[in-house]
């Protein structure tokens, strides 16, 4: 079976800081939902969406990759992930100081304006995007990350990246979303990567695969350059029945903000 379809995952990066800026510390909140409460495999439930979340969880605290303490990260997978329970460990972002960074990552379904937690019919409850918004927005944090790769996710797009109008020229903040896919898109998972395809490409851009220049550094662009090429080339390849599916950046920053050193 080469694929398996799914309404999958946010991953939207949204960062606020200077190019120039070290980060103080990072808190991260990390959420896949694979089996959810009310669907059934093959109706619903996913297969992978868990796995990209714990491979998530790993890359930010490994050594070799973000180091971030344990301590600072939450990681919430199907039973854990309701929706009490995903506002409540957003409540981490509350320790954030200005000189420091926090991250949300979501995978698991997905719609117009919402993802679903763990206990969702599809109808409700829900998680709105207005509410993911609204913690960042009372963190003052000055980097915020949010991945999302999902069925959909483009619905909280402003504009594709890059553009120059996304630019701020007057003052210190950055602000950069990154999803899997457009508006109207599902976003898939591969049986043969044992995850979704988005965070695949990313998790390999972000360890090293995406350093065009050898500089040791992941910047923006050459993150959306390595994982949309490398996405809408392999959903084509091995999916030829769907329309490529077509990450999309967006925001107000440099092209050059780093988003990963590495070791």
């Amino acid at each position: 079976m080469p694929r398996v379809s799914k309404t999958f995952c946010i991953l939207l990066l949204s960062l606020i800081c200077q190019a120039e800026m070290v980060v103080a510390s990072t808190y991260a909140v990390i959420v896949g939902i694979s089996n959810y409460q009310k669907f059934q495999a093959g109706k619903g439930d996913l297969f992978f969406a868990n796995r990209d979340a714990r491979l998530m969880h790993s890359y930010l605290t490994a050594p070799d990759g973000l180091k971030i303490p344990k301590e600072n990260v939450i990681l919430l997978t199907d039973a854990e992930a309701t929706k009490p329970n995903i506002l409540k460990a957003l409540e981490l972002f509350e320790k954030a100081k200005p000189d420091d960074q926090v991250i949300f990552f979501f995978s698991g379904h997905g719609n117009k304006g919402v993802f679903l937690p763990y206990e969702s019919s599809g109808i409700r409850p829900l998680v709105t995007h207005q509410e993911i918004k609204q913690k960042f927005r009372s963190c003052r944090a000055q980097q915020k990350i949010c991945i999302a790769d999902a069925c959909m996710s483009g619905t909280i797009q402003i504009r594709s990246f890059p553009e120059e109008e996304t630019l701020s020229k007057t003052d210190n903040t950055n602000i950069l979303v990154f999803l899997s896919s457009l508006s109207n898109q599902v976003s898939v998972e591969y049986r043969k990567l044992g995850q979704g395809v988005f965070t695949y490409f990313l998790l390999m851009a972000l360890k090293g695969a995406a350093d065009q220049d050898n500089d040791r550094t992941i910047t923006a662009l050459e993150l959306y350059q390595f994982v949309s090429q490398r996405v809408r080339s392999y959903s084509k390849q091995n999916d030829p029945a769907r329309k490529e599916q077509i990450p999309i950046m967006f925001g107000r920053f440099p092209k050059d903000l780093p988003i990963a050193r590495l070791p």
